[in-house]
């Protein structure tokens, strides 16, 4: 594993990432491609994606790799045929493509941006970046307070159960990785306390039995 390293691009399947990796190789880029196969997202209210695969490279490379994989598609966007289904889209439909481009790959991204140009609905520069800008900042945004998680934690807590220690850490840990590869912690700090609370009572707890366990 190398550290230092930021999720640039999820793959439900490894082979959608040999061509990025490629260029990345070409380009003499530091990668890793990990297979990310942990449910405690999903099990637990967090970001719920089926996509396994996450390629990795360094948060300073991200412009970079970003527009290396532009110039590799920016031919197959000019020469695309007219039956590819982003054509039957409606404008709101391929707007919102651009404003959420992470979870779109780079051809149809900018694909939905040259249909909009030939419709006479182009955005320019300057309105993508405020776009990206704002897109970070709402997906930045914490996750609602999971009441219902607290609870079970607290109460498996006092039974000294793994479970008070596994929903403390992730209370406590979690974060989302943003598209330009930072990465925010999912809770507000409050749930990250309860969190940290739960911890500790589970792991008092989980002595407290053994040491029963060991005098009867």
């Amino acid at each position: 594993m190398i550290k230092g390293l930021s999720v640039y691009r999820k793959f439900i399947y490894e082979d959608d990432a040999l061509e990025l990796m490629k260029i990345l190789e070409l380009n003499h880029i530091t990668y890793e491609l990990a297979n990310n196969s942990s449910q405690l997202d999903s099990n637990f209210g967090g970001d719920i994606n089926t996509k396994q695969f996450e390629l990795k490279i360094h948060w300073e490379d991200f412009n970079l790799v970003e527009k290396l994989e532009e110039e590799l598609v920016k031919n197959e966007v000019e020469n695309v045929e007219k039956d590819y289904h982003l054509f039957d889209y409606s404008d709101e439909e391929l707007i919102e493509i651009v404003m959420k481009k992470e979870e779109w790959n780079k051809f149809d991204y900018l694909l939905a941006q040259k249909i909009l140009k030939e419709r006479g609905k182009e955005i320019n520069p300057e309105l993508l970046n405020v776009i990206n800008k704002q897109r970070i900042k709402d997906l930045s945004t914490k996750e609602e307070s999971p009441t219902w998680l607290i609870i079970i934690g607290y109460s498996t807590a006092c039974l000294g159960g793994f479970l008070g220690i596994f929903i403390g850490g992730y209370l406590m840990y979690y974060k989302k990785a943003l598209p330009n590869g930072d990465r925010v912690y999912g809770f507000e700090r409050k749930d990250r306390s309860h969190g940290q609370n739960i911890l500790i009572i589970s792991g008092i707890a989980f002595f407290i039995w053994i040491g029963l366990s060991l005098f009867r």
